[in-house]
């Protein structure tokens, strides 16, 4: 059985209806979501208050070879939501070809997913 950190506040909220739905299962939720986006683990640490800190993931974009054009373009993304190949073109002074290609590159790395048909295409994180 968990025992929530604040027994006020958690009971506060389990009885506002559907927005709680298990005691405990944040943590596990959060991890898991992160690994999916490839992002390391949040860091946990308590000293007076209880801290959670999320990495960006540069370390792991750096790990499984991405190049600095699609470390931009990952942070472009995470900044402005979405971008396009011509806009990624633009900014890393690729070509369209080579812009489309990266692109591509990190939707098969499930780092972004592509939304629109050929001209309207957009990358958003997933």
């Amino acid at each position: 059985m968990m025992i929530p950190r604040n027994p006020v506040l958690a009971g506060f909220l389990r009885d506002i209806p559907g927005y709680m739905e298990r005691l405990g299962s944040g943590i596990r939720f959060m991890m898991s979501e992160m690994r999916n986006m490839l992002l390391p683990d949040p860091e946990f640490t308590e000293h007076q208050d209880f801290v959670v800190t999320f990495r960006n993931g540069q370390v792991v974009e750096e790990q499984i070879g991405l190049n600095e054009r699609q470390q931009v373009a990952l942070q472009i993304v995470r900044e402005k939501g979405s971008i396009s190949t011509g806009e990624y073109s633009l900014v890393t002074r690729a070509s369209e070809r080579t812009a489309f290609r990266d692109l591509q590159d990190l939707v098969a790395k499930k780092l972004l997913v592509v939304r629109g048909k050929t001209r309207g295409q957009r990358y958003y994180l997933p």
